[in-house]
């Protein structure tokens, strides 16, 4: 996976997953430690790496890597490009 994919380096770090899972591999289902509370953190990190808010509905959509890459780009964000600001490294 290339490594320039901010969201999925960010759900690499977050669960502790090794580099070579691929995207369509990071789901709720699939990872044990994605629990309720490990969503409501996640939430925090996403908005607060890209600057967005997620309403409730959506909160409840982002289940997946492919659900919350949706999501970002419906609110415009991009993730083919290197994000700057809080997005980490």
């Amino acid at each position: 996976m290339d490594d320039s994919d901010p969201l999925f380096r960010l759900l690499r770090d977050f669960f502790n997953l090794p580099s070579d899972m691929p995207p369509q591999e990071i789901t709720q289902k699939k990872i044990g430690a994605w629990d309720s509370l490990a969503m409501v953190q996640l939430i925090a990190d996403l908005q607060g790496s890209f600057l967005v808010d997620f309403d409730l509905e959506e909160i409840g959509t982002l289940r997946s890597y492919e659900e919350i890459r949706d999501t970002l780009i419906k609110k415009g964000i991009s993730l083919t490009r290197t994000m700057t600001g809080n997005v980490r490294s």
